[in-house]
């Protein structure tokens, strides 16, 4: 007697704990009998289906079923039946599901099986997965949108774990690389791309060992040598952080800039050819200084030269008078072969050659070189040059060509006006940013009121001007890292500066 209550007692909270479990299950839970009836639904049924369990209970399963999936259902079931061959798998399965409204969602099942009474009884765990499946949706989405903006952009992206050397790449990756997409990247496949000098830089610098020790962020621009023989140029950005592991891992970005660099190497190109067709054209205006500089040496020479041929014809010419004679003449055809090499430099159509330069003493140069102007219109000038002055890093011709520019449009804006003074000041100093400013100021007609607009190619304010020597000016400025810019003078006239960054070694 105590045994059978205890076995009741037992079978109870049994049954009392199924109940609790169905009660609180977040899934639904139907079981059906032989026939495919519902026999018993949980209360996560109401919350899934819009069903109450009462609504089911005595109901084919099908009624959770969208319409097509009815006929398909009941011929597998009865399959099984007879034969014990499930069409679907019973553990996981993803379906769709029909709720009370007729929406239809997807669903995960799993199904099981037991046998009383000779006759076959059946459980069903269904899951609502439809937020899964929105994020599954939204992560392909993503994922989709950011392979199409890598491949637009051409950036591709990857990973690498540094304690285990694992390195995962972005198909895009792959594609700038001209890799088969899923073949394992190791650091000796992505050598083999790199252009040989490059490599040997890498390894100089040790960047790989530097990654392994320190976890310092890396940003560098490197060669791909293809085996077509085709050269790319990448610029990587490459960031140190932790996996949940707390192990050292780089996330980097690689993006194909060739495009850009040979864009870049056209442009510069094309500004080379501009400044050249620039200086031309610049001599064009100093014809006379040019002529007046060569002549003057050239004069003293024939004098000299006379001097001594009407002494020898006299008999008078002393040994230490002709040695004086012919120094002097040394000297003068030393000065008029210096001018012609000046010209010749400037006219000389040839790639940008960056050295360190004194700005001071390219400033005496351009300023010889416009004498004649500056003499003929009556221009006086004055320095107003800091020494001594830090070496810029600079293509010293085309720092002529800027200066000279500025100082023939200064000579020009105040030759229109004969009441103005003719004072033509130019100025080198250190600026607030630690680069070196130089200025020239005129005492001209002035700026309009947007003095940058000066600058817009083929904007001009002189009859018989191109509008193209303050843009290119600008252009080559830029071209060496720094700008350039207008502003008014007081009490009248405008100021052109321009800045140039000191040379690395003049700093030391």
């Amino acid at each position: 007697m105590e045994d059978r209550k205890h076995e009741e007692s037992a079978r109870r909270y049994d049954e009392e704990k199924y109940r609790l479990v169905l009660e609180t299950a977040s899934d639904a839970v139907v079981s059906i009998d032989h026939s495919g009836t519902i026999q018993a639904a949980n209360p996560a049924c109401r919350r899934i289906f819009a069903y109450e369990p009462d609504e089911l209970i005595g109901r084919p399963l099908t009624i959770l079923m969208p319409e097509y999936m009815r006929q398909l259902h009941e011929n597998g079931f009865s399959r099984y039946l007879a034969t014990g061959q499930r069409h679907i798998n019973w553990q996981g399965t993803e379906l769709t599901a029909r709720r009370k409204n007729g929406q239809e969602f997807p669903v995960e099942v799993s199904f099981g099986e037991l046998t009383k009474d000779g006759q076959k009884a059946f459980t069903g765990f269904i899951r609502d997965i439809s937020e899964r499946k929105r994020a599954e949706h939204a992560l392909r989405r993503s994922e989709a949108f950011l392979a199409e903006g890598q491949h637009l952009g051409q950036i591709g992206s990857f990973s690498w774990r540094v304690a285990t050397d694992e390195i995962t790449w972005s198909a895009e990756l792959y594609r700038i690389y001209e890799f088969e997409i899923g073949v394992p990247v190791t650091h000796e496949l992505i050598r083999s791309r790199v252009h040989p000098e490059d490599v040997s830089l890498i390894e100089k610098m040790n960047m790989v060992d530097q990654a392994r020790e320190g976890g310092l962020d890396f940003e560098w621009q490197y060669r791909l040598l293809m085996p077509d023989h085709s050269i790319k140029y990448m610029h990587a950005v490459a960031h140190a952080t932790r996996d949940q592991d707390g192990q050292l891992e780089y996330i980097a970005s690689v993006q194909d800039v060739t495009a850009r660099r040979l864009a870049e190497e056209a442009r510069d190109k094309a500004r080379s050819e501009l400044a050249h067709v620039s200086r031309v054209m610049s001599l064009g205006t100093l014809t006379a200084s040019i002529a007046h500089e060569v002549n003057q040496p050239l004069t003293a020479v024939t004098n000299n030269a006379n001097a001594c041929l009407r002494l020898l014809a006299n008999r008078a010419l002393e040994p230490e008078v002709l040695r004086r004679v012919l120094e002097e003449i040394v000297v003068d055809g030393a000065r008029a072969s210096a001018v012609i090499a000046r010209i010749r430099a400037f006219l000389k159509k040839k790639p940008s050659e960056m050295s360190e330069v004194d700005i001071n003493q390219v400033i005496h140069e351009t300023v010889t070189l416009a004498s004649r102007e500056l003499s003929e219109n009556q221009i006086r000038i004055e320095y107003r040059l800091t020494q001594p002055l830090p070496f810029v890093l600079a293509d010293r011709i085309q720092m002529q060509q800027v200066l000279l520019n500025l100082i023939i449009n200064g000579i020009e804006a105040m030759t229109t006006n004969d009441d103005v003074p003719r004072l033509l000041q130019v100025e080198s100093r250190i600026d607030e940013s630690g680069d070196v400013l130089i200025a020239v100021c005129d005492m001209g007609k002035g700026l309009e009121s947007e003095p940058d607009r000066v600058f817009t190619p083929f904007y001009t304010t002189k009859s018989n001007g191109m509008g193209m020597g303050l843009s290119i000016s600008r252009s080559l400025v830029e071209g060496h890292g720094g700008r350039l810019w207008a502003e008014p003078n007081s009490p009248r006239g405008s100021i052109f500066n321009f800045t140039l960054p000191v040379a690395v070694r003049s700093l030391r």
